[in-house]
Formats: structure tokens, sequence, C-alpha cells
């Protein structure tokens, strides 16, 4: 019997890179995603920064000019959040088509790994029945002419 083989090798390889490229994405888009709530984190200071400014200019008194100039300021860092929240979103769902590719990827890949370990089991159950088949053969031989096996001198 020649040594074991596995027909679908190959297959299983490119199972394994297709995995391993999805897992890459999947971290990819996890960074990203993290990224943007970063980005709105750091947004929502300004925003909330420059309230804290409105409020003590209006405390201390200011022109109309440079109220109205800060309440733009601000409405406009508001509009910067939700847009950065709405990007944030989109991130989430491309993590989360990312997961539900690598979980594909991972079970076909472990679907041809677990096709290649019946195969061996196969191989291995195999060898051995060959093996036990030349030792009844021989058994029989030895039973069937005695007189070959003794030394007659």
């Amino acid at each position: 019997m020649g040594p074991f083989r596995f027909r679908a090798a190959v297959v299983l390889e490119l199972r394994r890179r297709e995995e391993q490229a999805a897992v890459a994405a999947m971290a990819h888009a996890e960074a990203r995603f993290r990224e943007a709530g970063d980005a709105i984190a750091a947004e929502e200071v300004r925003r909330q920064t420059s309230q804290h400014d409105l409020a003590a200019l209006q405390r201390r008194g200011a022109d109309l000019g440079t109220l109205l100039w800060h309440r733009n300021w601000i409405d406009r860092l508001a509009g910067e959040v939700e847009r950065l929240r709405g990007e944030r979103d989109e991130r989430a769902r491309q993590v989360q088509e990312a997961g539900r590719l690598w979980h594909d990827a991972r079970r076909r890949r472990l679907a041809l790994e677990r096709m290649r370990d019946r195969a061996w089991a196969r191989f291995q159950r195999e060898e051995l029945r060959q093996e036990q088949k030349a030792m009844d053969e021989l058994a029989r031989i030895r039973h069937v002419m005695p007189d070959i096996w003794r030394s007659e001198p």
C-alpha cells in the first residue's frame, strides 16, 4: 500500500488561505470601526468644549456676531458628530459582514479537515486490514504446508 494522499489537499490549503484572508479582513474592519468610535469621541469633546466656550462668552458678554459664529460652529460640530455616527454604523455593518465571511470560510475549512481525518482513518484501517491479511496468509501457508517449516537434516 502506498503512502497516504488526501486528494483534496490543494482545496484544503485554498480554504486555509481563504480563512486567513477573512480573518485579516475582519481585523481590518474592526480597526476601522474602532477608529470611527475614536473620531466620534474626539469630535464630541470638541463640540462640548465649544459649548462651554459659548457659555463663558455669554456670561462675560459678547457681541451678537461672535455668539452666532459660536452657535454655527457648534451646529457644524454636531453635524460632524452625526456624520461620524453614520460612518461608524456603516463600519459596524462591515464588521458583521466580515465576521459572517470568516465564519463561512472557517466552516468550509473545518468540513475539509473532517473529510481529511476520515480519509486518514480509512487509510489506517485499510493498512491494518492489509497487514492482517498478509499475516493470515502466512499462518495459512504454515498450517497447510507444515513440512516446509520443518528443517530436516
